[in-house]
Order: structure tokens, then sequence, then C-alpha cells
């Protein structure tokens, strides 16, 4: 029978290896196993990547092991029989580009650092903060960048919802004819459209401007796609709606000139 862990000694074995830590010791090991541990990532990693690639791009079968295209070996038989989580593998190549393709002519190896989350508590209490600077109060001693930036936004985004509250019209009447897919098919047309003064091109940067600014109200990304959806939807309805005017008038000065 095996030695019974001591669950008592553990920590205290532990905590004595912590007080022995010496740093000089620590970095004259470490630097070496860091280069080494580095080195041999790359090195797994690049050949997991060209295995992938070289095993998911057979042509063959898997069906018939007599026939001549029978797949042997797959992406997934490899990590098998390597003993490696294809999951891992994965992942890793997802991060992973070759020195071919890469910039500087190295493999090299993307890993993110890990996403800061914030707490649900620590969320609340700002929350709580918040609501009393909005309703009039001063800010705390403490208050932080983080804090007003937050409160920046929010104020933001009310501004955006009254604007977005008094623009809120009636919907403009769908055209029969749809003259705004017809000319995103001469796609020409756009990029080559050219605005006549200065004025015009300050009033279109402002506008991009707050659309801009009215998208970044959202925090939720669900929500700022259908909002961006629904500012793409009421423009293409504007579009339609001048175009089925231009094409009347048209039409009208055509009449009046045959006449």
């Amino acid at each position: 029978m095996g030695k019974q862990h001591d669950s008592g000694a553990a920590p205290l074995a532990l905590t004595r290896a912590v007080q022995r830590w010496d740093f000089d010791e620590s970095v004259k090991k470490m630097r070496g196993i860091a280069k080494q541990w580095n080195k041999l990532t790359l090195e797994v990693v690049r050949e997991l990547y060209l295995a992938k690639e070289y095993l998911t791009n057979q042509k063959g079968q898997r069906h018939n092991p007599n026939a001549p295209d029978f797949i042997l070996y797959t992406w997934e038989s490899y990590c098998k029989t390597i003993e490696f989580s294809r999951q891992q593998a994965d992942y890793y190549i997802k991060k992973f580009i070759p020195k071919e393709l890469s910039d500087n002519g190295r493999n090299v190896l993307l890993l993110e650092p890990p996403m800061v989350t914030e707490s649900t508590a620590d969320r609340a209490l700002m929350d709580a903060r918040m609501e009393k600077v909005l309703r009039g109060e001063e800010r705390p001693k403490d208050w932080t960048d983080k804090e007003e930036a937050e409160l920046k936004k929010r104020h933001e985004e009310a501004r955006f919802r009254k604007m977005a509250e008094e623009l809120n019209v009636p919907a403009i009447a769908r055209t029969k004819k749809d003259y705004f897919e017809e000319t995103l098919k001469r796609s020409k047309d756009i990029v080559n459209f050219k605005l006549e003064d200065r004025s015009q091109i300050m009033a279109q940067a402002a506008i991009f401007e707050h659309i801009e600014a009215y998208l970044r109200a959202f925090t939720n990304i669900e929500t700022k796609a259908l909002a961006a959806f629904n500012l793409a939807l009421k423009t293409k309805n504007l579009a339609n709606d001048i175009a089925e005017t231009n094409f009347q008038l048209s039409e009208a000065k055509e009449t009046k000139h045959d006449s």
C-alpha cells in the first residue's frame, strides 16, 4: 500500500520551498530552461503544423482498406499516436505562423495573455458608484480612470438614446423597385462618387463620426449588430425613396419635352 498523503505536511513543505527561493539562483536556472522551452515549443508546434497540413490535405478515402487510394493515417490518429490532445494541437496551430509566411522569417507562436475577467461583485460595486454620480453626487476620492471612462460612455449612451427618440420618425415606405440593390451591382458608381464642396465633405465626416460613436455606445455585440443593420435598412429605404423621386422627376421632364 502506498504511503498515505499528509495533507498538513504538503502545504508546510511548499511554504519552506517558497522561503528558500533565491532570485539569483532562479534566474540562472530559468534562463537556460526558458530558451530551451521556447525553442522546443516552436519545434513541436511547427511539426504539428506540417503534420496537420499533410494529413488533412490527403486525396483518398477511408472506406476500403484494399483500395490504392486508402488513407492509412489521419490527423486524429496522428495525435493519438504521439499521445497529444488534438484539441490542444489545433489551438497551438491556430496561433502559429511558419517562418515561410512570417514577416521576420522566423517561426512565430502568438500566444495571447489570459483575459482579465471582472467579477460580478466588482461590477455591481462600480454600477452602484456610477449611479450615484449620474444622479449628481460628487465623485468619490478613490474614483478611478476606468470609472471615469465608463461614466463618459454612459453619458454618450444617454445622449444618443435621446437623439434616437427625437429622430424616431415613421419609416419611409419602401418603393416597388429596389434601386439600392441595382446601384450596388454597379459598385464603380459608388466608388467614383465625389462630393461637390468642402462643406459636404465636412458634413459627411461628421455623420460618419456620429454613427461610429452611436455604435460604440452598445456594449452587447449582438445589440450592436442589430443597431448597425437597422441603420443600414433605414439608409437603404432613404436611398430608394430619393431614387424613386429622381426617377419620377426624370419621367416628368421627358414627358414635358416630348409634348
